[in-house]
């Protein structure tokens, strides 16, 4: 796993590791423009979720769910 290369990543709080997810994502996007690949996969995943939405889960609940977990243990 990646997180295991970088040991200081542990010590994140929560909402720092989700910030940081969504900051990989945005990442992951803006290098999606420059990689036809990667671009393509991304835009076959938005039509699989446009074509099914009930398939996937929304970032504000998946987040809150992460919250929850953590809250919980």
């Amino acid at each position: 796993m990646v997180i295991e290369q970088h040991p200081a990543l542990h010590s994140l709080s929560v909402e720092d590791k989700l910030q940081l997810s969504e900051e990989l994502c945005l990442d992951a996007l803006l290098d999606a423009q420059r990689n036809p690949a990667l671009l393509e996969r991304v835009q076959q995943r938005l039509q699989e979720y446009r074509d099914e939405p009930d398939s996937g889960v929304s970032w504000d609940d998946l987040k809150g769910k992460i919250l929850s977990r953590q809250k919980v243990a």
